[in-house]
């Protein structure tokens, strides 16, 4: 799609533009060094064991911030916006100048903060009558603002600046296993292009993270609809109730182990609506992480260092699972590639092309995966199963993931093959080669009819020689 020079989104974006180029006030790239960190007026206040998790997860992957005095709130937009206008740039523009002080960017934890400052910026950017009557305001109270401090979620820095696969080699407690909902809020995402740090009809960031500790991330329903914690705060109980009760509901449905959170407003909405609605004789009990506590704990924190246990919804039933799924996942043996094979069971794309499932109903190749994701590997490695894999590479070709179930299948014979198992013909066949390097003895006098010479010998002696001490277990 082009856009004509002159018309509609095309010249408004061209307008902002010239006036950041003109002021200077372009966007600056983060730096995971560069924040002054704006805590907002909600998580100190009511969660503090969420700043406790924020503080500890920023530390263990070396962002850098400052603090300092002064700030007051961002300011909120339902209410303040609304009762002043003049009131809400005066008071975002103030906190902004205190951040260009200190010649350093904000660093925000609440979608709100980060919605405010993100639209006041913006606003500023677009009008130099506005910017004119800020900055006079501010000098009256001694301040110098000059319109060149940007703002970033903390998911922000995590996902674009970090990065998952930084992550993902820090995690020491991964949660395979586990599903979760992620809830990234309206005001992360919008109204765009103002605000918009993921695509406002598809966001992927959130899945990103809570996917490289180990989580399954749901792809649900209600996925993008707003929380309704504003309409708690405007008269509406009942329908702030129902909005959270919508999302939980659909989660428990799904099976989801927990919801997960980045900011403060909706971590106190699903929590609280939770205890509402079983005044009303209907249990909800889905867990409520925001990110980073959720993250501190695969990077290698306790519960009782993060303040778990003051949670209002009980986090413990996730915890049980954690442990469980843990527990069955030290009983698969590390020969196995124990994520690569979550992911192909999930999938199933190639369930039905395999050649052997074709001669016999009774094959099902993915069932041989489940028993060894559930701790059955004895099992399978006793069993017949495996020897029924053709190791043709069907399932490797056409594999989404580049995975192909061969790989368990050809590890779990060798395993059986360690111990003395596995069919007579296919030990007869290890053995032969062990003595003879070869896997069958000529037929001279068939040869000879047809006029051929004899086999020549093979180099038996100097290829056991060569492969000493490369056989393990009975077969050797």
């Amino acid at each position: 799609m082009r856009f004509r020079k002159g018309t509609g989104p095309y010249a408004r974006l061209v307008s902002v533009l010239k006036c950041e180029k003109s002021t200077g006030r372009v966007r600056k790239r983060a730096k995971v060094d560069d924040y002054v960190f704006f805590w907002g007026c909600t998580i100190p206040g009511r969660y503090p064991f969420l700043e406790k998790s924020l503080r500890l997860l920023l530390e263990r992957l070396s962002v850098r911030y400052s603090e300092i005095e002064g700030f007051t709130c961002c300011p909120e937009k339902f209410l303040v916006e609304t009762l002043s206008e003049k009131a809400w740039y005066l008071t975002a523009a103030r906190n902004l100048a205190l951040a260009e002080r200190e010649g350093k960017d904000l660093l925000v934890a609440c979608n709100g903060c980060y919605a405010t400052f993100r639209s006041a910026i913006a606003a500023f950017h677009a009008s130099s009558e506005l910017r004119n009557e800020v900055a006079e305001r501010l000098a009256e109270v001694g301040l110098e603002y000059n319109f060149r401090t940007s703002v970033y979620h903390v998911i922000e820095v995590l996902h674009d600046k970090i990065g998952p696969d930084v992550i993902a080699r820090k995690v020491v407690a991964p949660m395979d296993g586990l599903t979760v909902g992620v809830h990234n809020g309206c005001q992360l995402l919008r109204p765009g292009p103002t605000v918009r740090l993921d695509d406002a009809a598809r966001p992927v960031k959130l899945d990103r993270l809570a996917e490289c500790l180990g989580l399954e991330s749901l792809d649900y329903h209600s996925k993008l609809m707003c929380c309704g914690e504003a309409l708690g705060r405007s008269g509406s109980p009942e329908e702030s109730m129902a909005s959270a009760r919508l999302k939980l509901f659909e989660l428990e449905q799904l099976g989801a182990d927990a919801i997960v959170v980045v900011c403060p407003a909706c971590f106190g909405q699903f929590e609280t609506q939770q205890m509402v609605i079983k005044k009303h004789h209907e249990t909800l009990n889905i867990p409520v992480f925001y990110y980073s506590e959720l993250a501190a704990l695969a990077l290698g924190f306790e519960p009782a260092e993060l303040g778990l246990d003051m949670h209002r919804i009980d986090v413990q039933p996730f915890f049980d699972k954690w442990r469980e799924v843990k527990r069955i996942r030290e009983l698969v043996p590390l020969e196995f590639d124990y994520a690569s094979m979550a992911r192909c069971v999930e999938c199933e794309s190639c369930s039905n092309d395999c050649p052997v499932t074709q001669v016999d109903e009774s094959y099902a190749p993915h069932d041989v995966i489940r028993s060894i994701l559930a701790g059955e590997a004895e099992s399978v490695i006793t069993g017949e199963d495996i020897w029924k894999c053709l190791e043709c590479g069907t399932c490797t070709e056409l594999c989404p993931n580049s995975f192909g179930m061969v790989k368990v299948m050809k590890e779990a014979k060798r395993m059986a093959l360690e111990r003395g198992l596995g069919p007579a013909e296919t030990r007869q066949g290890i053995e032969m080669f062990q003595n003879a390097g070869v896997l069958g003895k000529a037929r001279e006098r068939a040869r000879a009819k047809l006029g051929l010479g004899p086999v020549a010998e093979p180099g038996s002696d100097e290829l056991a020689e060569l492969l000493k001490d490369t056989f393990k277990g009975k077969g050797e």
